[in-house]
């Protein structure tokens, strides 16, 4: 376990797997509720040939569980401070669903001097139906949430029934083939995060609308989706349409293709990220060795 302090004193706790010598560094973010450790299956197939850095994003997990900074734009500032503790100049970076958002914010605050490649996996660029958006653009962007539900939902972490809200919204992200004791690991890491920090942290999250960030990515990205997510994979070919470049790939449903495709599939996932990422140029910079 390996830990540094953000400058507003949060603990994160952090995990590198691979060479310190090895030419691309990847660094894997996580979604809301969730942690590094659901990364764990496919970590092995990508440090054969990457260095992976990967940690617990604040109130997850291991890592500290302040009472502020549930915000997405906190998030993005304590990935730009971990950056910079662990050295690295220039890495490729994957977001799974608000890891996604995350990235997307630290794009729209620092840049993209530090980025090589982007991986987008399942993760509309806007959650909830806001006033600016109509029904049509709501489908398209794959907004699932009017704000009648956004405010049930976040009201339902914190009251009495909130462990049945949590679990069943976790049951919605994943394959009906899961198993009973994988379903059971997963809940337990999801109970990490408190109920009312998580729910600030949400409402935050899905009042993003992330849809200006999309054309103004500048580096080669790859944008991830699952056939029998809850996340319709045609918001996630909208999103690639408009980001310069983008590749896309859906998971079926035989390659593990629900939210968390590299945790139900993850062979297929590596598979894919690996063929994304080796036909890209090499990174301009390296980072060099922390542990």
């Amino acid at each position: 376990m390996s830990t540094f302090t953000t400058a507003d004193g949060c603990t994160l706790d952090y995990h590198i797997a691979g060479s310190s010598s090895a030419e691309r560094t990847l660094v894997l973010l996580h979604g809301w509720s969730q942690s590094r450790a659901m990364f764990d299956r496919v970590i092995p197939l990508l440090a054969r040939h990457y260095r992976v850095v990967s940690y617990d994003q604040r109130g997850h997990g291991e890592s500290g569980h302040p009472t502020h900074g549930a915000r997405i734009a906190r998030l993005a500032r304590d990935l730009d401070e971990l950056l910079t503790h662990l050295h690295i100049e220039r890495a490729d970076f994957a977001g799974h669903s608000m890891g996604a958002s995350v990235l997307w914010s630290y794009l729209d605050l620092y840049g993209s001097a530090k980025v090589s490649s982007l991986i987008i996996i399942d993760q509309p660029s806007a959650c909830t139906v806001l006033p600016w958006l109509n029904k049509a653009e709501a489908v398209e962007v794959g907004a699932i949430l009017d704000f009648p539900g956004a405010e049930a939902f976040c009201k339902g972490l914190v009251g009495s029934d909130a462990a049945a809200v949590r679990r069943d919204f976790l049951v919605s992200m994943l394959s009906k083939q899961i198993s009973d004791e994988d379903l059971a690991w997963l809940y337990q890491e999801n109970l990490e995060l408190e109920g009312g920090f998580g729910s600030r942290l949400l409402l935050d999250h899905i009042m993003q609308d992330w849809r200006d960030v999309l054309p103004r990515i500048d580096v080669p990205t790859l944008v991830m989706a699952g056939e029998v997510s809850h996340v319709n994979p045609a918001s996630q070919k909208w999103s690639a349409e408009r980001i310069p470049g983008a590749q896309l790939r859906i998971f079926t449903a035989e390659e593990g293709g629900s939210h968390f495709p590299f945790f139900e599939g993850p062979e297929p996932f590596a598979t894919a990220l690996r063929s994304f990422l080796d036909a890209q140029p090499a990174p301009r910079a390296r980072a060099r060795a922390v542990s």
